[in-house]
C-alpha cells in the first residue's frame, strides 16, 4: 500500500498520465471515494492519457459504462453507484469486461467480490480543510 498527496488538478492529471502508462490489458482500478472527490476527473485523464486524440469522456452516472478504443486495448469506464443489485452488473456486461480490457471502475463496492485478486483500488479523500484541490490517494495494490 502506498500514499500520496495530489495539491492540484494538475498534479492529479499527472498521476492518472502516469497510471495508464503504466497499465496492461486486463488491468482492473477500482476508484473509491465520497461524491466530488476526482474519481470521475482521475478516471477522464486515465483516458485521454491512452487515446490517440483526445476527447470527451463523460462520467457515466446515467449510463453506466462507456468504452473506448485505446493504444492498449478496449477500455471500459464503469459507474456503478446506481446499480441496486449484483444482477444488474450482467445487464451492463461488467463480467465480459473484465476479461477483455482495461476497467475503471467507479463506486466498485457492489462488485468488489468478482474484481481480480490483483485488482488496484485507488482511494481518494480530501487532503486538508480549506484547501480544495488537495487530495489523498491511497493506493493499494491486491494481490
Amino acid at each position: 500500500m502506498e500514499s500520496l498527496i495530489i495539491n492540484s488538478q494538475a498534479q492529479m492529471a499527472e498521476f492518472a498520465q502516469k497510471l495508464a502508462k503504466n497499465c496492461r490489458k486486463n488491468d482492473i482500478f477500482a476508484l473509491k471515494g465520497s461524491l466530488g472527490v476526482g474519481k470521475s476527473f482521475l478516471a477522464r485523464n486515465f483516458i485521454n492519457a491512452l487515446l490517440d486524440e483526445e476527447q470527451n469522456v463523460p462520467s457515466p452516472t446515467f449510463n453506466l459504462v462507456y468504452s473506448y478504443h485505446s493504444k492498449k486495448g478496449q477500455i471500459f469506464h464503469f459507474d456503478l453507484y446506481r446499480l441496486k443489485s449484483k444482477a444488474e452488473l450482467e445487464n451492463i456486461g461488467f463480467f465480459e469486461a473484465l476479461q477483455n480490457g482495461i476497467c475503471m471502475i467507479e463506486w466498485p463496492e457492489i462488485a468488489q467480490e468478482f474484481l481480480s485478486k490483483n485488482h488496484i483500488e485507488i482511494f481518494i479523500k480530501n487532503n486538508l480543510e480549506g484547501c480544495e484541490e488537495s487530495r489523498v490517494i491511497i493506493i493499494n495494490k491486491n494481490s
